[in-house]
């Protein structure tokens, strides 16, 4: 039993492709002293328009921060900002870009009384609404494959920009947002590592939904989402992202801890703890197996035959056989 994840590779080489300006060298990381008084201006070449822009800040103390377009006279455009904040220590933002051509990060630091050390972090990502659609396209089809596999109330499963860069924005289903995409990448500068913490961000939602459908009572609780999700991946051949993702959080607590403070959201993605966790679950056999009383009675009856017929290592063959003929006492 597979399920195959050609919607989640369509995202990853939708939005986290590079423009032809940062193709050669990626994200873009820079350190800047910003003198009080003083202001300075990183330019961003021949951005695309509908490009996503993404920037997270650190600064030593408060300053002032916007995006800019360009005039014609190639110089920062201060009448209409893009972004513009403030960040005391940290902040992010994402701007889609609406005219092709420069613009300009602006550290401002006029009215500060003291110089300020600011680190900065960009990542410019390919987007637009074709694009968008097709991978919504596809997130249909990753839909359809898991219905063959589970009966439960049709929920969608889709990508949006959220404004902020949090995981999932709250709807009836589950919606990833593209500023998490793009963040996530840019600190990780590694698609497979992104594809791995995206991979397990996603399975957890969905096994967060389905044990909220199936009106169970552990769908609020985090640790138990995080069992399931790890046991449908090793179901439907996913171990690898499981462990993938674990093992980046275990031994990279640093990177772990910048990606809580960064995005505001509680469960996406991984703390070192709950990662720690995952691998435990990822390499017990048994695991699986624990959760087949769970999971057998909300199988499509399809499904159930072909275990029968074929059974899994995690396959319960008592339990299925007692749901199947159970199925056809009632039919």
């Amino acid at each position: 039993m597979k399920l195959r994840l050609k919607a989640l590779l369509v995202l990853v080489s939708l939005f986290l492709t590079a423009p032809s300006a940062f193709a050669s060298s990626g994200p873009i990381s820079l350190n800047m002293d910003v003198p009080a008084g003083q202001w300075k201006a990183a330019r961003l070449r021949n951005l695309p328009k509908d490009a996503v822009v993404a920037v997270q800040i650190e600064s030593n103390g408060g300053i002032l921060v916007g995006l800019l377009d360009s005039t014609g006279q190639g110089k920062p455009d201060t009448s209409r900002p893009l972004f513009a904040g403030r960040v005391e220590k940290r902040l992010s933002f994402s701007v889609t870009v609406a005219e092709a051509g420069d613009h300009y990060l602006v550290l401002d630091n006029r009215k500060g009384s003291e110089a300020r050390a600011v680190s900065v972090h960009l990542h410019a990502a390919r987007s637009s609404a074709d694009q968008l659609d097709a991978a919504n396209k596809m997130m249909r089809v990753f839909e359809l494959q898991l219905s063959r596999i589970f009966v439960f109330d049709p929920f969608p499963i889709g990508i949006t920009s959220c404004g902020t860069p949090r995981a999932f924005v709250d709807s009836a289903g589950i919606v990833l947002c593209t500023e998490y995409m793009h963040h996530l990448y840019g600190i990780l500068e590694n698609r497979e590592k992104t594809l791995d913490i995206l991979t397990f961000s996603l399975f957890h939602e969905i096994g967060r939904v389905l044990l909220s459908k199936w009106e169970n009572p552990f769908a609020g609780n985090v640790e138990a989402v995080d069992e399931l999700a790890t046991v449908l991946m090793v179901m439907l051949n996913q171990k690898g992202r499981a462990e993938g993702a674990a093992d980046y959080m275990v031994k990279n607590p640093a990177t772990a801890r910048s990606l809580m403070k960064l995005f505001p959201d509680d469960h996406h993605p991984l703390s070192t703890k709950r990662a720690k966790d995952v691998l435990l679950w990822a390499n017990d056999p048994n695991r699986p197996l624990k959760w087949q009383p769970v999971l057998v009675p909300h199988m499509q009856t399809e499904l159930l035959r072909k275990l029968k017929a074929q059974p899994t290592s995690w396959t319960d063959l008592s339990l299925v056989e007692k749901e199947l003929a159970a199925r056809d006492k009632k039919a």
